[in-house]
């Protein structure tokens, strides 16, 4: 596939794109367990990195609706390259992997610079059936 990738509903949603630009036929995974994945247990090849990094991010992720229980193994393996990098900073290929993986999750200052976030409107059901498709 060529060109740009496709920016996540949530955070066009957060950013406000038009409304004909939003799938609302997209796939609703259940919210994430924030709890962080039991192979994060061990104190081996310093886990105890990835599970610190988990616990900051997670939480925080989960907030503005950026983790979905499909998220998490994404979200793990950024962990698990931030544990890489603390252990050898000068592994290149997981310092390159933790850069894509921020980026996935709007985590760098110019991935978020595109994202406006709103204050949260309450429910309007009249807004919501008028956007829904008839068809």
């Amino acid at each position: 596939m060529r060109g740009r990738k496709p920016k996540p509903t949530a955070l066009k949603i957060l950013d406000g794109d038009r409304a004909d630009r939003i799938n609302r036929a997209e796939p609703r995974l259940p919210e994430a367990d924030l709890d962080p994945p039991d192979h994060f247990c061990c104190d081996s090849d310093g886990l105890d990195f990835a599970r610190e990094h988990w616990d900051e991010l997670a939480p925080m992720l989960a907030s503005v609706g950026l983790l979905t229980e499909g998220d998490r193994p994404a979200l793990a393996l950024l962990c698990e390259a931030h544990a890489l990098i603390r252990l050898d900073p000068l592994d290149y290929k997981a310092r390159d992997l933790y850069r894509r993986m921020l980026v996935e999750f709007g985590l760098t200052p110019s991935s978020r610079s595109r994202v406006a976030a709103k204050a949260e409107t309450p429910a309007n059901p009249l807004a919501d059936f008028l956007m829904t498709d008839a068809g």
